[in-house]
């Protein structure tokens, strides 16, 4: 069993870890071109193109997200014609969300341009690298998930 101060040490380290990666993904969001949406608004995007029709509590909860910021957000993407709303067959109290077409066209040029920016940083690595970089976000994904 490890000591407090190993403990310490290695929980140090996925903090300078996260710090790197969100500073890459700043540095990522950056090269991507302008976009008139948030990283937070691209999330709840991506998590309704991934998800179909979801309630905002659901979408809250997911997210980790404030319910009145997420509404302030939902509100902007209904005047955009990015969502549409449908009560429950079931439940008329709740309302279900989903991206219309053009929701969903946005989202997907949105993806385009980040995976587009993505390649051309992986392109600075040989394949081997580019798969040990896979390799070890899935064995990050797999201890923490």
């Amino acid at each position: 069993m490890s000591n407090d101060s190993d403990t310490r040490r290695r929980a140090e380290a996925v903090l300078q870890f996260n710090r790197f990666y969100r500073s890459f993904l700043g540095a990522q969001q950056d090269e991507v071109p302008h976009t008139p949406f948030s990283l937070t608004e691209i999330h709840v995007l991506r998590e309704l193109d991934s998800g179909g029709t979801q309630t905002a509590a659901a979408l809250a909860r997911a997210l980790s997200l404030d319910s009145g910021y997420l509404s302030r957000i939902l509100a902007s993407f209904g005047r955009r014609h990015l969502i549409a709303r449908a009560a429950s067959q079931v439940d008329a109290r709740r309302t279900f969300i989903y991206l219309t077409d053009t929701g969903r066209a946005t989202y997907a040029s949105l993806k385009a341009a980040a995976i587009g920016g993505l390649a051309e940083r992986l392109d600075k690595l040989t394949p081997a690298e580019q798969e040990e970089l896979i390799g070890a976000m899935e064995v990050v994904q797999r201890l923490l998930g």
